[in-house]
């Protein structure tokens, strides 16, 4: 065995190495240049060019997209050889876009079971509608609907951004034409979705309206003549756009080709005016109504004809909101319905922003139920209405909404009129002390009507009402 080694012989040889190491320079350089050397570029390989076909290949490709408006695109390029590009450019089959559009019209549903997918809750809503079903057809409105859906595809299939959406083609679950045995009461059930219109003013009412929405309209194919002397809001502006046409008009260097249009616009303005000074309308964020396809308002004899200011009853969420037959709208599209009716569905509703875009509104509609004098809704006598035709169809659960007038100014009741302490009489050993006086606030009385009827004002019937003032011309589709 080696002997170990004291511990300080071992600190002594490491410090002795230290100091030799310490003591050794190391090697010196001169002019050392510490940076990288940058490579030098390798050369850029020279692209092996694409061989160049000896012949002409036939071709064919496939691809698959999706428009905003909801169409899936199927696209397929084909080509073939052709004669010499002078004669082909002169042939017009030689470069030809085939579209050809598939699209599948849906069944109505009819059955309980096919009604309640869209909302579960209307068979509890309606306890009649079961048998009612029974006995039920599907409307022609709603072939009439899906016709004019399709004729409005071939209309503008050579415009692509004006084709009819998916959403707004397969708008409506079904129209059907239900009648009670027992009281012959007929209605129109349609289920569809629910999109916003925030038409209508009336000055007598009020003139807060807002106008600033695009398509906005000042005017409802509902109205009643004005029953006060109060200017609607909506005539400076057109008073203006009238005079500016008419100058327009008059001056020699207008074309005839301009003066034809304004003069469509001076003829449009005066009959503007003229209504505005006449009639007053619905107030979509104060009334509640629902508007249905102009092409519905127009069937003369059929013995479900719907007209302005029939009542409805709208369903959803479980609730039964009632409503009248207010505007008439482009015959293509259903489901739409006041800002007061959208709002109370969901709150963050507007002119931009629908309610529900799913097919789960209900829309019950009564022909034959208007009012023989049209006017402003009564909304009580619009709930009590609205519960006796649901009775006359065999009865409804749930809640029957009752709307409140917006409109209505409370009478403030009036505070109590001072009053004198009386003095009590005193007998001798009792000190004088004053009794409270009973201060009896006086019965308020009953606001008086806000709409009171002039002697001149008749009255016309809201059934001959004609919609014009929402041309039923071809839309930008809607997003779904």
């Amino acid at each position: 065995m080696r002997p170990r080694r004291p511990r300080f012989q071992i600190a002594l040889f490491g410090l002795m190495t230290s100091l030799l190491l310490s003591g050794c320079p190391g090697p010196r350089f001169s002019n050392v240049n510490l940076q990288t050397p940058t490579p030098s570029p390798s050369p850029t390989p020279t692209p092996t060019p694409t061989p160049l076909p000896e012949t002409y290949v036939p071709y064919s490709h496939k691809e698959v997209a999706k428009l905003f408006n909801g169409f899936e695109i199927h696209s397929k390029v084909d080509t073939d050889t052709g004669a010499p590009a002078w004669l082909e450019r002169k042939a017009p089959e030689s470069y030809v876009l085939d579209l050809d559009v598939r699209v599948r019209v849906p069944q109505a549903a009819q059955t309980i079971e096919q009604i309640a997918q869209a909302d579960g809750q209307l068979p509890t809503l309606l306890p009649g509608l079961v048998s009612l079903l029974g006995a039920s057809r599907v409307s022609n409105f709603y072939h009439g609907l899906y016709q004019l859906k399709v004729d409005s595809l071939s209309r503008t299939l050579n415009r692509l951004d004006q084709l009819l959406s998916r959403h707004n083609f397969f708008d409506c679950n079904t129209i059907l034409e239900l009648t009670d045995p027992k009281t012959s009461r007929k209605a129109l059930l349609i289920q569809s979705d629910m999109d916003v219109n925030a038409d209508g003013s009336d000055a007598d009412r009020s003139n807060d309206v807002d106008g600033s929405t695009s398509n906005f309209q000042p005017y409802t194919s509902y109205r009643w003549p004005k029953r006060s002397d109060k200017p609607s809001q909506f005539i400076p502006e057109r008073e203006q756009k009238l005079k500016q046409a008419e100058t327009e008009f008059d001056q020699k260097s207008t074309t005839p080709e301009r003066k034809k249009v304004l003069k469509e616009q001076i003829e449009e303005l005066n009959r503007e005016i003229s209504d505005l000074k006449k009639y007053s309308f619905l107030i979509s964020k104060a009334d509640p109504f629902v508007v249905l396809p102009g092409f519905m308002l127009r069937q003369g004899n059929h013995p479900f004809l719907p007209k302005f200011g029939d009542y409805v009853v709208v369903i959803y969420g479980g609730k039964l909101y009632p409503a009248i037959i207010g505007d008439a709208g482009p015959s293509y599209k259903v489901g739409e319905a006041s800002l007061r009716l959208a709002t109370q569905i969901d709150t963050k509703a507007n002119a931009y922003n629908r309610p529900s875009s799913d097919l789960n509104v209900t829309y019950l509609v009564f022909p034959g139920s208007a009012e023989s004098q049209s006017g402003p809704p009564d909304l009580p006598k619009m709930h009590d209405r609205c519960a006796e035709l649901l009775n006359e169809i065999g009865g409804y659960t749930g809640e029957l909404w009752q709307w409140q007038n917006i409109f209505a100014t409370p009478t403030p009741t009036p505070s109590p009129s001072p009053t004198g302490t009386p003095t009590v009489p005193t007998t001798p050993g009792t000190s004088p002390s004053a009794s409270p006086a009973s201060s009896i606030a006086p019965t308020a009385s009953p606001s008086p009507s806000a709409f009171p009827s002039s002697p001149s004002a008749s009255p016309k019937s809201a059934a001959h009402h004609v919609p014009r003032k929402r041309p039923e011309k071809e839309e930008a589709p809607e997003g779904d």
